[in-house]
């Protein structure tokens, strides 16, 4: 079948949508599954350091609220801070890749 240039250029455009469409979709996908990990592996880890209890020895700066095993909490916050730059940068690099 013979196109005319606008039509073959018509043409063009609509697989060129076609093919972005089903790329974004695949991202989207990657992305929705690498959440859900992510978010029920913050939710095992804070269910593991959930057995902290507060403690009666207070300390300057107001650190008596927490409780002394509290750093687990705050290890929890830096690794899912450090995941979350990773898969950003994960993301950017494969961003400028395509």
């Amino acid at each position: 079948m013979k196109y005319t240039t606008e039509r073959a250029l018509c043409e063009i455009k609509r697989r060129a949508k076609i093919i972005k469409l089903r790329h974004d979709r695949k991202i989207t996908n990657i992305l929705t599954a690498s959440a859900s990990f992510c978010l029920i592996a913050l939710f095992a880890v804070i269910s593991i350091f959930s057995n902290s209890r507060v403690s009666g020895v207070q300390s300057e700066y107001g650190a008596f609220i927490l409780p002394a095993e509290a750093g687990g909490y705050v290890l929890v916050a830096v690794l899912g801070f450090v995941l979350g730059v990773c898969v950003t940068l994960i993301i950017k690099y494969s961003k400028k890749k395509h």
